[in-house]
């Protein structure tokens, strides 16, 4: 991930959790909305886990993330990532 997305994060979610008295950001699940039509780039992901290479829970997923081109592949691209996320929780 690039460093300026990875500092955000960094100092962003601590004041999430601040903000919501520490109630949910222990279980939260990270979701990005898409900001943009296509993305320029695509963030990495594993082809087994599609977890993003050294950021351990982090899924790029649809078109924010370069995998897919319209609103149906994007679904169809988080459908499939939730299903390999449940499919490891089990």
């Amino acid at each position: 991930m690039p460093p300026l997305i990875v500092e955000a994060l960094r100092e962003g979610l601590p004041v999430l959790d601040r903000r919501w008295q520490g109630r949910f950001l222990p279980e939260a699940t990270l979701v990005g909305p898409e900001a943009r039509g296509s993305a320029p780039v695509r963030i990495l992901r594993d082809d087994l886990t599609r977890q993003a290479p050294g950021v351990e829970g982090l899924y790029p997923v649809g078109e924010g993330a370069g995998y897919a081109g319209g609103i149906v592949s994007a679904a169809l691209d988080g459908a499939r990532v939730a299903e390999r996320i449940v499919a490891s929780a089990g």
